[in-house]
């Protein structure tokens, strides 16, 4: 993307997602987050959002766009659901937290284990906790 002149924004539904950036589709680069910038919690893939960039083309801001139009990521469809509730900045990056733990304790001493494949597990439990409930699961799991 080319270095607005001025603060700017851009909005859409985000492609790609990792702790220094994010892709919007139709957006062949990524926006990475500035370091000056440190209230940002990454937005989930499949969510519309709204990135202020700054003048030398560095995340700002992100805040979650019209979510009456917000896409539901494919791995929560899977669970027949028809909408989401977001849970608040605070509750997110708990949640991230604990996920990307238990993910790196899954991982823990496995040296075939890259941190791509720590994140991708991490999102994966992160989608587990934030589907939608259906009713009761574990009736008789013990």
């Amino acid at each position: 993307m080319a270095v607005p002149a001025t603060p700017d924004t851009v909005t859409g539904r985000v492609v790609s997602v990792n702790p220094k950036g994010v892709r919007l589709d139709g957006h062949a680069d990524w926006l990475n987050f500035s370091r000056f910038a440190g209230d940002i919690v990454p937005p989930m893939r499949g969510q519309h959002v709204t990135v202020t960039v700054d003048r030398q083309g560095f995340v700002r801001a992100v805040e979650p766009a019209d979510e009456s139009s917000e896409v539901v990521p494919q791995t929560r469809r899977a669970f027949g659901a028809t909408s989401v509730s977001q849970p608040d900045l605070r509750e997110l990056r708990i949640i991230r937290q604990c996920v990307l733990k238990a993910a790196v304790d899954r991982a823990a001493g496995r040296p075939d284990v890259t941190t791509s494949d720590v994140i991708r597990v991490a999102e994966a439990f992160e989608a587990w906790v934030l589907r939608p409930y259906t009713g009761p699961e574990l009736v008789d799991a013990f």
